[in-house]
């Protein structure tokens, strides 16, 4: 038999025969790593696969709502972590962040386009317009239905 390095850990391991293409080792982290990766491909590729995994994890949401309180309840460290992290993010360069709380425009369906006034610079960010649709109206639940969309009050 020849040996194979493990696409993991890089140690030289025997595969399986019954295997073909076998890339990871038996070790139980270089198995995680596998099994992550193969979700990884699955959630891209398998619409349906990610839908039940939505769903469970939102079926799983629903039966422990305390969980996350009770985990931070628990581990201090872990709140200081998050703490001191999100201290060194506000200190970087991302400073001006909107704020949901800071906007003052009501609640209602809005259309954001890019404002040709100003180039794209890298890529990173746009300079937007953004203009009502219509607000508090029953359309705004379904945006996909243009028949519904007040299209007198979008400025082209």
């Amino acid at each position: 038999m020849s040996s194979t390095l493990c696409a993991c850990c890089g140690q030289p391991f025997e595969p399986r025969p019954q295997v073909p293409g076998q890339a990871y080792c038996s070790k139980p982290d270089c198995q995680r790593a596998r099994k992550r990766q193969w979700q990884r491909a699955k959630l891209q590729s398998d619409s349906d696969y990610r839908i039940n995994q939505r769903a469970a994890q939102q079926a799983w949401s629903q039966r422990n709502p305390d969980y996350w309180r009770n985990y931070r309840d628990t581990r201090p460290e872990y709140v200081q972590r998050n703490r001191e992290q999100q201290q060194t993010r506000d200190q970087g360069e991302n400073t001006n962040l909107a704020k949901m709380d800071v906007c003052g425009l009501p609640t209602g369906l809005y259309r954001i386009a890019r404002h040709p006034a100003f180039p794209m610079e890298n890529g990173a960010s746009w300079i937007v317009e953004i203009t009502p649709v219509c607000l508090r109206c029953p359309c705004k639940m379904d945006v996909s239905r243009e028949d519904l969309i007040d299209t007198s009050a979008i400025r082209p």
